[in-house]
């Protein structure tokens, strides 16, 4: 094992789930038109997917965050300004804070192994993040900077060619089943899932931890 790749958010850092959605959806109830919660959640997660997905045309996650605003309230005929809205919503990134154990963890492999940060994300949120919680790893690579989306396996083999690395020198961490683990194993690339909430499951990962402590022990 030469490399360990870490997710950022919900790995690294925490976060919040399904509160940018709820927000935009209030932005149009407010103006007494009903909506459908589970299909309107359900069709904000689609339209992410939709456009990770095609690596053809790459667009950063602001310009997808617009995006995903402008096509709702254009239907809704919500009179709003989709660019300052996604910007209010996304400042909020940029104060999540690191899990307790993070800081640790990665300074102690970072005298063992090359560590490296690979995340769905744009460049100035992740450093913003990293240099709030005073996070420091040898190598970032977000979604920005090679202009693809996890679990794409040109993501992954970006990372790999970058460095010199075969799939079996390489460890990725990460929470998310189909980014973290089923991307990378697509490419015979060990997993690890940091399950913090402790589902539970064989989803194909090759070891499972409740926290990135657990690392330590796995390696």
């Amino acid at each position: 094992m030469k490399a360990i790749i870490f997710d950022a958010f919900g790995t690294l850092f925490k976060v919040t789930s399904g509160g940018s959605a709820r927000t935009i959806m209030q932005h149009i109830t407010e103006n007494g038109i009903v909506v459908d919660e589970k299909a309107f959640l359900d069709e904000w997660k689609f339209f992410y997917k939709k456009h990770t997905a095609d690596s053809s045309a790459f667009k950063t996650e602001r310009e997808i965050f617009i995006a995903r605003i402008q096509m709702f309230y254009d239907r809704f005929g919500v009179s709003r300004n989709a660019e300052n809205d996604a910007d209010f919503l996304l400042s909020g990134a940029f104060q999540r804070e690191a899990y307790h154990e993070t800081k640790a963890v990665l300074e102690r492999l970072m005298a063992e192994y090359q560590v490296f940060i690979g995340s769905n994300t744009d460049n100035d949120v992740l450093e913003s993040v990293m240099k709030k919680n005073g996070i420091r790893v040898h190598k970032v690579y977000t979604s920005e900077n090679l202009k693809c989306y996890k679990p794409s396996p040109l993501f992954f083999e970006k990372i790999l060619a970058q460095n010199d690395l075969r799939p079996q020198e390489v460890l990725f961490v990460g929470d998310s089943i189909t980014d973290d683990i089923l991307g990378p194993k697509a490419l015979n690339i060990k997993t690890v899932w940091v399950d913090r909430d402790n589902k539970g499951g064989d989803f194909g990962q090759d070891y499972r931890v409740k926290d990135l402590e657990g690392i330590l022990e796995v390696l």
